[in-house]
């Protein structure tokens, strides 16, 4: 296995078993919370990711490219106390105006439960944030694997304080009133939140000092040079980010929590299962660009087709289990309170369509890299910023109206008006990836055909009722479901891979 596959494998197993555990701290928080309260946490969360994206300003991926570039190892090590200097205060001036700001939003200052929140909030932001830049000594020395390990760090320590908080000090608490005793509750879950951002922080420091020493040097010459010649870059990268959250932020101003609206606990639940996989295509990108950094356009070009057929095999499979599996995943996660209804759409109906928009951040995640490799990056500026202006106009008029359905076109407009215009810059900038179309025919190909087996010929409800007959006692649901999803992604897996290995070794 080559450096770039064996490198994003540790990514991605971690980022898999730290989703088995963040299931299962969504699996605590969802029953214990309500869709109310549930709303509350979210909405303080991703106010703060939002943030975020500005905070790092792609400051991280252009690091990663310089530093890659860089052979001499005090040379490298001086330019990375330099970046760490950038992130530093991007965090404390964009986290300071950020936490101002939220109180000066009614559906915010106006719930105590969001009010007392917001610092935690805040708090975790800036050491999520500040782990990040303190990694690329690891992802330069090929030790993502270190990163993996802090990641699920981080969550035993979550879930661990989540376990005391909710099974021994706050058991049987009602959300659906404000008081001192339910809002002490709510903020001891936020700070587990916290606990598992300062344990991820404190350990990629200690390892990633192994490689290259943790100094900031203040330098303002190198802060004002990085956002004069970045700041396209930057903004582009801020609103690509950015457009996941707009119709989550929308629910939560239009359709407050503290007026009983549940539009933001259910939205959340959906978008949250689908957030956690945006790491993979980042996680091949960041071991790929200090391999390719100092190749050939044509290479570069050859590389990212290569790493788009993998994307698109992915991204299929991810859409098949999140369209089949929508009602029994929400439902074993969150319970039926997030179910929809005769008189209401909820998580699971979401979810499909959110897998949609995943697939298609997929695919941007993959142009936005290539314009980063080929110095086209602020070209993106222009695309974020129609799609983003476009998608936020039609959501501000037509979701206070028709909420959660015109909530999800809002969602997939946002994304399609992305993907084309990354296609448009790519065509005419000739990087367009040299892609051999016959993975992507072949992998599309086996996905219709398991998607139209399952959908005509009822497979899913067919072997759950199978299962079902041969569980004699006792309820097999959780386990029958199990069997039901490793055999059809193991189809899918064993038709695709003649195909998946020579794209994997093409990496």
């Amino acid at each position: 296995m080559n450096l770039v596959v064996r490198d994003a494998f540790w990514q991605i197993l971690g980022r898999f078993i730290s989703a088995l555990a963040w299931f299962m701290v969504v699996k605590l928080i969802t029953p214990y919370f309500g869709p109310l309260r549930y709303g509350d946490y979210s909405t303080i969360l991703k106010y703060f990711a939002i943030w975020s994206a500005l905070a790092d300003f792609g400051v991280y991926v252009v690091a990663l490219n310089r530093l890659g570039k860089i052979k001499d190892k005090v040379k490298q090590e001086l330019m990375y106390h330099k970046f760490l200097w950038v992130r530093f205060v991007m965090v404390a001036v964009v986290y300071g105006i950020a936490f101002l700001a939220a109180y000066l939003i009614p559906a915010y200052s106006g719930n105590p439960f969001i009010v007392w929140g917001l610092l935690f909030g805040m708090i975790f932001s800036a050491l999520f944030m500040s782990a990040g830049i303190i990694q690329i000594p690891l992802q330069l020395n090929w030790k993502m694997k270190d990163v993996s390990i802090a990641l699920i760090r981080a969550r035993v320590v979550q879930i661990s304080i989540l376990c005391l908080w909710i099974f021994v000090l706050f058991t049987d608490v009602d959300f659906s009133t404000s008081s001192k005793y339910t809002i002490w509750a709510f903020l001891f879950v936020l700070f587990s939140v916290l606990a598992s951002g300062l344990a991820q922080f404190i350990y990629v420091l200690y390892k990633g000092g192994k490689f290259l020493k943790f100094k900031i040097d203040f330098d303002l010459t190198f802060i004002k040079n990085i956002i004069k010649t970045n700041w396209r870059y930057g903004f582009s990268y801020y609103l690509s980010s950015f457009h996941t959250l707009i119709v989550l932020i929308m629910f939560s101003i239009y359709y407050p929590t503290a007026d009983g609206w549940t539009f933001v606990g259910t939205w959340a639940l959906a978008l949250a299962l689908i957030e956690i996989l945006l790491i993979i295509p980042s996680a091949l990108w960041n071991s790929m660009i200090h391999k390719i950094s100092d190749s050939t356009m044509l290479e570069k070009r050859k590389s990212f087709g290569f790493f788009m057929s993998f994307i698109v095999w992915i991204g299929l499979a991810v859409m098949y289990n999140f369209t089949f599996f929508s009602t029994d995943i929400i439902q074993i996660i969150a319970g039926s309170d997030y179910l929809t209804t005769a008189s209401q759409i909820w998580s699971d109906f979401i979810l499909p369509f959110l897998s949609f928009v995943l697939f298609l951040s997929f695919i941007k995640q993959v142009f936005n890299y290539l314009f980063v490799s080929t110095d086209n990056q602020n070209y993106l500026f222009n695309i974020n910023l129609v799609g983003v202006i476009i998608g936020t106009i039609a959501g501000l008029y037509l979701i206070p109206i028709y909420n959660i359905k015109w909530g999800i076109i809002t969602q997939v407009l946002l994304e399609i008006l992305f993907v084309l215009g990354a296609l448009f810059i790519a065509y005419r900038k000739k990087v367009l990836p040299i892609i051999k179309y016959k993975f992507i025919w072949l992998f599309s190909l086996i996905f219709t055909v398991l998607t139209l087996i399952s959908w005509q010929f009822d497979l899913i409800w067919n072997m759950k009722n199978m299962l079902s007959n041969i569980s004699l006692t006792g309820n097999y649901y959780i386990f029958n479901l199990i069997i039901i999803i490793f055999s059809v992604n193991l189809v899918y897996i064993l038709v695709s891979w003649p195909y998946l290995k020579k794209v994997l070794k093409s990496l």
